[in-house]
């Protein structure tokens, strides 16, 4: 009773007040909250683990610990006096008491992460006092005189230390340092004992030194596997966490795609009528066109024709002049007629193709030479420049590539008052399997500025709207181009300065036919009416148009016939022989395609050639004349070259060509 009440005494008496002070602010600065753990790396929330778990467990070790202070002072007390023994004991037992005291300052609230370094150096303190306080017990109580207390010591260090071990795993810097600090006064003691020439004190300071390294490296490998152990419960943590997120976003995303789906069969319902909505509108427009084409181009096809054959006929000076005007504006009329039909096919997606084999030389000089006599009646210079290096074939369609042509040279020259114009056909990158093709066309008109460039393209735009009033047209010849050069593969560009002229360009890399004859631009020659032989049907139900067609067939020295029926035509194209039938295909009561499967049915030789003079213009309504079985195709309104040269491949020639 006597030694607890004095170990008491010391160990209160031991404890300085600034201690207290340290205990008491130490307690409200871990009072605040933990943050959040998002806003700390793992590393670091894994030390802070460590740190918890150090203090948490000191509940288990400073108890214990100060009960083998008090039973190893009461076992040296009468060997070593009250004045060796009592300050020992109450220093030991306030390193404990602080031990604990610090424990309950630490749980008294979660500790921010930010504080766990502070925290953890006051544990390594603490642990190192308390450990040099069982290195102070072996300094004093190891003597040489005694070997029970040698034993004592010895059994007493081993014991702490290795439970230690343990508990001070979490913070290797304290483990260590309580190891060392305890161990180290033992070894100076077992080596000062070496002035009495004891051997076993060197076998004992070797062991000392063997159990130091062998508990270092236990006490790496326990915080390894502690840190091992708390990173991967975070991470199960985080994963679980994430899990649990990622089942509540599918769980919304899997709501939102119902939600998503029903609202998408909605539109779809409503995309699918207005769809068919369009598609009825699309019909019903292509019919329009067809009607409208077929209805304005029969009247054109008796007025170019009438035309033409008042301007055949003798004229006056001032006559002359006044058909030649009349002839120019319906010509501009059936341009403009056949740019809208061909827009409105190009935008309804019904734009077809050819495949065929031509010269790209030959394309350039027809053009030039037909709008030649326009650059020579504006005393312009118009010249055709060909690479040396053009290739003599390619695989394409050569109508639509005349057309382009037909619309950039017809700008130019319209919009060129003096000066010249150039059409430049280049073969630059063409190979042995495909011919690059440039199309230049450069003029010294009007020229355009900057945001007028930006217009030419559109459809109905000029690049000035006085444009329209001073050089006419409809502002759809280049919108057509450049949707046709697109369709082709290639793309249309333009540049230009205001005042100095323009220069349309685009590229075409076509295949190469496996073997064309390296064609030349023909030379311009003067139109020759060929002089045929036979016997012709006329079906046309268009009184003009009957009397127009029968003109240009008596020019040629044909004998004509006429039905104004389908009806009739089957009727006197098998009673009468005949060498040939013009057949239109819109005709009252029976149609020109019924009208021609009739007569192949009955007269299946097929010997007879029919050829289509129709007003229905499309690539559809040539498949089909060709279908039905008609042996050519020919459009309204007809030139008298075009109308020639088709009669001649399929009726022979009578004498030489009349001249013009």
């Amino acid at each position: 009773m006597k030694l607890l009440t004095a170990c008491a005494r010391a160990g209160v008496c031991a404890l300085p007040a600034p201690i207290f002070r340290v205990v008491i602010a130490a307690g409200p600065s871990s009072s605040v909250a933990q943050d959040a753990a998002g806003s700390h790396s793992l590393e670091q929330r894994v030390q802070a683990e460590l740190v918890r778990t150090a203090y948490r467990d000191a509940l288990y070790g400073a108890p214990f610990a100060m009960v083998v202070v008090l039973l190893f002072a009461y076992a040296t007390f009468d060997a070593f006096g009250a004045r060796v023994v009592l300050p020992w004991l109450g220093f030991a037992l306030l390193c404990n008491v602080l031990r604990l005291i610090f424990r309950a300052a630490y749980l008294r609230r979660p500790v921010r992460i930010e504080d766990t370094g502070r925290w953890s150096a006051l544990f390594v303190i603490v642990s190192a006092a308390t450990g040099l306080s069982w290195g102070m017990g072996a300094w004093l109580f190891y003597t040489p005189h005694e070997s029970i207390y040698r034993v004592i010591v010895v059994l007493s260090l081993a014991g702490l230390t290795t439970g230690a071990s343990r508990l001070l795993a979490p913070i290797l810097l304290a483990n260590l340092l309580y190891v060392f600090t305890a161990i180290g006064p033992l070894m100076v003691r077992v080596l000062a004992d070496t002035a009495l020439a004891d051997p076993k004190s060197y076998v004992l300071t070797a062991m000392c030194v063997l159990y130091l390294l062998y508990m270092t490296v236990a006490a790496r490998q326990q915080v390894r596997t502690l840190e091992r152990s708390i990173r991967l419960g975070h991470e199960n943590v985080a994963l679980v966490e994430s899990l649990g997120a990622a089942k509540e976003r599918a769980e919304k995303l899997n709501r939102n795609l119902s939600q998503e789906i029903a609202h998408r069969q909605v539109v779809e319902g409503e995309l699918r009528a207005a769809s068919e909505r369009a598609l009825a509108a699309s019909r019903a427009k292509t019919e329009f066109l067809a009607v409208m084409s077929h209805e304005i181009r029969t009247p054109m096809n008796g007025i170019i024709g009438m035309l033409r054959i008042v301007r055949d006929s003798p004229l006056s000076p001032a006559q002359r002049d006044h058909v030649e005007t009349a002839a120019a504006s319906a010509d501009t009329l059936l341009d403009l007629l056949s740019h809208i039909l061909d827009f409105s096919k190009i935008e309804a997606g019904h734009l077809e193709l050819e495949r065929i084999a031509f010269s790209p030389a030959a394309i350039a000089g027809s053009v030039v030479d037909i709008m030649r006599p326009r650059a020579t009646a504006k005393a312009l210079k118009f010249d055709l420049d060909l690479d040396r290096n053009l290739p003599a074939g390619a695989v394409g369609d050569p109508t639509r590539l005349r057309q382009i042509l037909f619309n950039l040279v017809g700008n130019a020259l319209k919009f060129t008052e003096r000066g010249s114009v150039t059409l430049r056909v280049s073969g630059a990158g063409s190979d042995e399997t495909t011919a690059t093709l440039t199309f230049t066309v450069t003029d010294t008109g009007v020229g355009m500025g900057e945001q007028a460039l930006g217009e030419i393209f559109r459809p109905f735009r000029q690049a000035d709207s006085s444009m329209s009033r001073r050089f006419g047209g409809t502002g759809l010849g280049l919108a057509i181009s450049q949707k046709l050069v697109e369709a082709m593969g290639g793309s249309l560009g333009a540049s230009s300065k205001l005042g100095e002229g323009s220069v349309f360009q685009f590229t075409l890399r076509l295949p190469r036919p496996g073997a064309v004859d390296p064609l030349r631009p023909p030379h311009a020659t003067e139109f020759a009416l060929p002089r045929l032989h036979g016997r012709v049907l006329v079906v046309e139900d268009d009184r003009i148009n009957q009397r127009v067609i029968g003109h240009f067939l008596k020019q040629m020295g044909l004998d004509t016939g006429l039905a104004e029926d389908g009806s009739a035509a089957i009727e006197v194209a098998l009673r009468e022989p005949w060498d040939l039938v013009l057949m239109d295909c819109q005709l009252p009561g029976v149609d020109g395609l019924e009208a021609t499967r009739q007569i192949r049915t009955r007269q299946p030789d097929r010997s007879l050639p029919i050829i289509a003079l129709t007003a229905n213009a499309s690539t559809q309504d040539r498949t089909a004349c060709l279908a039905a079985g008609m042996n050519d195709f020919l459009t309204k309104p007809v030139r008298l070259e075009l109308l020639a040269a088709t009669l001649q491949r399929w009726l022979p020639s009578a004498t030489p060509p009349l001249g013009k």
